[in-house]
């Protein structure tokens, strides 16, 4: 009777681990970044959509957002280690104010406008660091009703993680 004890003690704990183990991978499938798009083509339509329409909150939420600026960004950018040590809530407070000023002038000039997207290339290295890239040098261009051609360094750079795209900063 003692044997039958202890086998299923065993046995328990046996189960418990493999429960444990197995409940660790069930529903980490990797999170898509919210917000974040497929390619550079997609973020430069949503951006073109976005300034149609006037739509400050969506050129907002097409952007790098403070969590994800704090939590995995900032502390791969040099200036975040020593000597420099940067805190990167006053990094973020710079980022945020050149961005806000940033949307809103270029809902200013190019809000309702009816563009159309054309296309977005990048005329700088483009820089790696770990867990994502930034593509610099940022250059969109649109055309307006009327069919002329314009290119426009609005944009500051493009962050790429795990083969998705969203917007660093806007140029003020």
């Amino acid at each position: 009777m003692r044997r039958i004890s202890e086998l299923t003690v065993h046995a328990a704990y046996i189960l418990l681990t493999v429960l444990f183990a197995y409940s660790s991978f069930v529903g980490c499938e990797k999170r898509v970044w919210e917000n974040s798009l497929d390619s550079p083509d997609q973020l430069g339509l949503a951006v073109v959509d976005a300034l149609n329409r006037e739509d400050i909150a969506q050129l907002n939420r097409l952007r790098v957002q403070r969590e994800e600026y704090l939590d995995w960004i900032w502390p791969a950018f040099p200036a975040s280690h020593p000597p420099n040590n940067f805190p990167g809530d006053f990094a973020w407070s710079n980022l945020n104010k050149k961005c806000n000023i940033g949307m809103k002038k270029w809902i200013a000039h190019f809000g309702g406008v009816n563009l159309k997207f054309v296309a977005i290339r990048f005329d700088q290295p483009k820089e790696t660091y770990e867990g994502f890239q930034l593509l610099r040098g940022t250059v969109l261009t649109l055309q307006n009703a009327g069919g002329e051609k314009r290119e426009l360094k609005i944009l500051g750079s493009v962050v790429v993680k795990d083969g998705r795209y969203k917007l660093l900063s806007y140029e003020d």
